[in-house]
């Protein structure tokens, strides 16, 4: 039995997920690129999500493997998973990822010259923050 009410949870959650991140450039804390004007009265609105947008995220995420464990066995699960989510994985491990620390080096006026130089040489060397790779 589909659970609707936790799909609009999850819709819900994500929409609030994604006003978060765009509210890291305007506030005080560390971000990989920040605002020049940053903007107090966000703190706390951004404190109160960051206490319970994850923990909200993985009781849903827990909730609906358990619903799916009712319907199959543990292997077809883990196939269904790594189907589902291999692909975007790599996808954000290899576009998205090197975007951001592309940006934020540039920004730090830590990197001169354009993404395409940056991406094959070093995107993928060392660990962050020292390094590139944010993974």
């Amino acid at each position: 039995m589909r659970r609707y009410d936790l799909d609009w949870l999850r819709v819900i959650v994500f929409g609030l997920l994604i006003f978060y991140h765009v509210g890291m450039f305007f506030v005080p804390w560390g971000w990989h690129i920040k605002n020049n004007v940053l903007y107090e009265d966000l703190t706390w609105p951004m404190r109160f999500l960051n206490q319970w947008r994850l923990p909200i995220l993985f009781v849903i995420s827990g909730m609906g493997s358990f619903y799916a464990l009712n319907k199959r066995n543990g292997f077809q699960f883990m196939g269904e998973r790594i189907k589902r989510l291999l692909i975007p994985l790599i996808f954000g491990m290899a576009v998205i990822v090197p975007v951001q620390v592309y940006a934020e080096r540039v920004y730090k006026g830590e990197f001169q010259g354009g993404y395409f130089d940056f991406w094959p040489q070093l995107a993928f060397i060392g660990v962050y923050p020292e390094g590139n790779i944010s993974w």
